[in-house]
């Protein structure tokens, strides 16, 4: 008997068959072996003979090894991720489920495959903060939305901070981004500006928080930073954010108007000019920027924020409505009234010191 003559590159080449198919599938069979049936070695070898084929047939071969791989753990890891880097036909089922695929390779393929590619791999049941960190720097909507959706994909507070910021273009992130237990104060009062008023409500029902273990920790503090003649700045600017007071009364003093609520019955005759509004700003001891983002937002929310904490009456925030061009036509007078009447002035205070503190620190960093 004669024996077989060796395969040539031709046979090799030649169009697959019934057999190339019938090998893939009898291999792909052995790896799927429970490990008290095949051992490792033996897995390796079979999976070095396969991604061989594979790498050499059709779509069709390929699915259905994808398929079958996709739920095994201890899939040799060069043929998984072959397979996971292919078209997201043969790739879905191994990117959205195989154990199998390191954070490495699912990083890898998020950068060299497609948009298809990373919505399946933010669909993971379980995904890293590494790698949700690098499919939200792409910032895909559809890639980020499929993150936020997934209570198995943990977010790095850079990766949501990141969202919050992309949130100010892309608003159809926020509903889900509020309800992420990694949302963190900085985040959402940050969000709070692109938000309609129901989720500025939610924001307010979950991070405005009140101040009285701040307060007491630091009572004697203070003393200390005036005898040292308040020359520590980074001090200064936590005991500002702890301090009962709200409103500077020596501005309010040397306001030519008197008080804060005889400037606020100014802006209502003569409406929020410059001037005003930085004036405002001082007697409220917020700084001229917020006082300007307050006063340019016809939400009504923040007037109602700045009214409450400063100890204002629900009157003379009518008046500082009334002097915002733009509030009465968008309704921002009832939605402030609904926030004063639901808000403590301590935890009014809260929010209002809050975003001026972590602007004033992102400015330093």
């Amino acid at each position: 008997m004669n024996d077989a003559e060796p395969l040539t590159l031709t046979q090799m080449a030649a169009q697959p068959g019934r057999a190339r198919a019938a090998i893939a599938r009898r291999l792909a069979d052995i790896i799927c072996l429970p490990s008290s049936v095949i051992g490792p070695q033996e897995r390796w070898i079979v999976g070095d003979l396969l991604f061989e084929i594979l790498r050499n047939s059709d779509a069709k071969i390929r699915v259905r090894c994808a398929r079958r791989l996709a739920e095994i753990g201890d899939a040799p890891a060069n043929i998984v991720k072959l397979l996971a880097a292919d078209s997201i036909e043969i790739s879905q089922p191994l990117l959205e489920h195989s154990e199998a695929l390191s954070d490495f390779d699912l990083m890898e393929i998020s950068r060299m495959g497609t948009i298809d590619h990373r919505v399946a791999i933010a669909c993971r049941e379980g995904v890293s903060e590494t790698v949700t960190a690098a499919l939200a720097s792409v910032g895909e909507p559809a890639v980020v939305a499929a993150l936020l959706k997934n209570s198995g994909a943990r977010l790095a507070p850079p990766t949501v901070n990141h969202i919050a910021s992309m949130a100010q273009d892309e608003p159809s992130y926020i509903p889900a981004l509020l309800k992420r237990s990694e949302l963190r104060p900085r985040s959402a009062f940050q969000l709070f500006w692109s938000c309609d008023h129901q989720n500025r409500k939610l924001i307010l029902q979950r991070f405005a928080v009140g101040r009285s273990l701040m307060i007491e920790a630091t009572e004697d503090v203070f003393a200390m930073a005036a005898d040292e003649g308040w020359a520590d700045p980074l001090v200064n600017r936590a005991l500002k954010f702890v301090d009962r007071r709200q409103r500077n009364r020596d501005a309010s003093d040397a306001s030519d108007f008197g008080s804060m609520e005889g400037l606020i019955a100014e802006i209502e005759s003569r409406g929020a000019n410059d001037e005003l509004i930085g004036e405002l700003g001082l007697i409220a001891s917020v700084s001229d920027a917020l006082a300007v983002k307050i006063c340019n937002d016809f939400g009504g929310e923040p007037a109602a924020i700045l009214c409450k904490a400063t100890g204002a009456e629900r009157e003379i925030l009518k008046r500082l409505c009334a002097g915002i061009e733009g509030m009465s036509r968008s309704g921002g007078l009832e939605r402030a009234l609904a926030i004063y009447d639901g808000l403590s002035v301590e935890k009014a205070q809260t929010v209002l010191r809050y975003w001026d503190w972590s602007k004033a620190g992102d400015a330093r960093q």
